[in-house]
């Protein structure tokens, strides 16, 4: 497959959508690359930013998929029950009155 080939047109004039030739070339410079590398980077850079870095979830977790994470803990850790939350309500959607904290019995203190 042959590579592609985009017309790139520099400003005039450097703006927030657009850079000079000179901009660009000083760019490169402190890079240390070329100026053509330096474009590549900076779109890059630009789709690291603004473009999604991974796929979509489903959204939030059903009560079973809640209720299916509750009985896989419970395998791992026994009988360790929740004492504080980092969230302010509980995974059902329904305020928590109370912070909570993780305590597993197995703990020694």
């Amino acid at each position: 497959m042959e590579p592609s080939a985009v017309l790139f047109r520099l400003r005039e004039k450097d703006t927030g959508n657009g850079v000079t030739r000179n901009t660009l070339k000083l760019l490169a410079g402190a890079l240390g690359v070329s100026e053509t590398d330096a474009i590549h980077k900076a779109l890059a850079d630009s789709a690291r930013v603004h473009l999604p870095q991974y796929e979509a979830d489903d959204g939030p977790l059903s009560d079973a998929q809640h209720a299916a994470i509750g009985t896989s803990v419970k395998k791992a850790h026994g009988r360790a029950r929740v004492l504080e939350s980092l969230f302010d309500s509980e995974p059902n959607g329904g305020p928590s009155g109370e912070r909570k904290k993780v305590r597993s019995p197995a703990r020694a203190r």
